[in-house]
């Protein structure tokens, strides 16, 4: 029944990217973000109307599938600028005759597996609101390096995954699976500090591949600029940081499905995103 439940909504998001699902259009969000309604450049599209037709009739009980988002929680490693997550109850079960726990949760939205929206880099540019609610739908490359600590990945590192295991194509996200996941929980402090980057021109040849979105093992596609980020951000390639477990995907192509609340205005998100594979 979940594996349904989880297909029909597959569905429904796949379909959302083809108006079908949806009385907002794809890009919007129906909401207004408050750089006075700002859009950024529409991002890369899913796959076609073919492929989104055999992807409706997947049966998802042949595929299997990896959490590559963080447990969200109060002490996982950010930079020490951002607060983390801190809950505090106001409404709690039996006392003052309370029937539910109630709580506010205060956190920065680039702490653990987020993805930015356009305005975090570009001023002129929109909120998490005018971000494709499908973006993190579709089929994905899972671009192996290991490469842990501080490294520029360069154009000669993906077009040597793309030789191969086929050329990257329009509308694929790209994962990279650097190992540098594994300083999570070993070396908060090393994870944050020396890690995985993308070079600029990388970020570039990304864009004029028609990536979709971008997943790195790090807190930044850039080290002390913001280069990367616009190239991607500006041109409509989603950045989604922090993501993990990428070395427990079994294979070099999957398809991720994830979605985020939509916030008017925020410049990120806290996702969840799953990839499945068979």
């Amino acid at each position: 029944m979940l594996k349904k439940t989880i297909a029909a909504a597959l569905a429904c998001a796949l379909l959302a990217g083809a108006a079908s699902c949806s009385t907002q259009p794809a890009g919007n969000g129906g909401g207004t973000s408050n750089q006075g309604g700002a859009h950024p450049p529409q991002s890369n599209q899913n796959p076609q109307k073919e492929e989104l037709e055999e992807a409706l009739g997947m049966d998802l009980s042949e595929y299997e599938y990896v959490d590559i988002a963080h447990l969200q929680e109060a002490d996982m490693p950010a930079d020490p600028a951002l607060q983390l997550p801190q809950s505090d109850f106001f409404g709690r079960i039996g006392m003052e005759g309370g029937l539910h726990n109630l709580e506010v949760i205060s956190y920065c939205v680039h702490t653990g597996t987020h993805m930015d929206a356009p305005y975090h880099v570009i001023e002129e540019a929109g909120g998490v609101d005018t971000v494709d609610p499908t973006i993190l739908i579709g089929p994905a490359c899972v671009i192996r390096l290991d490469v842990i600590g501080s490294y520029g990945i360069t154009v000669d590192d993906v077009k040597a995954w793309e030789e191969e295991h086929g050329e990257i194509q329009p509308g694929e996200a790209v994962l990279f699976d650097t190992k540098q996941d594994s300083l999570w929980k070993e070396d908060p402090q090393e994870y944050i500090t020396n890690y995985p980057y993308l070079l600029p021109e990388t970020a570039q040849y990304l864009v004029d591949q028609g990536v979709r979105y971008v997943g790195c093992e790090a807190i930044s596609p850039d080290t002390d600029t913001t280069e990367s980020h616009k190239i991607l951000l500006g041109n409509g390639v989603g950045v989604v940081e922090n993501v993990c477990n990428l070395s427990d995907i079994p294979v070099d192509r999957c398809y991720t499905i994830g979605t985020f609340p939509n916030s008017q205005g925020s410049t990120g998100v806290w996702v969840r995103i799953l990839a499945f594979y068979r």
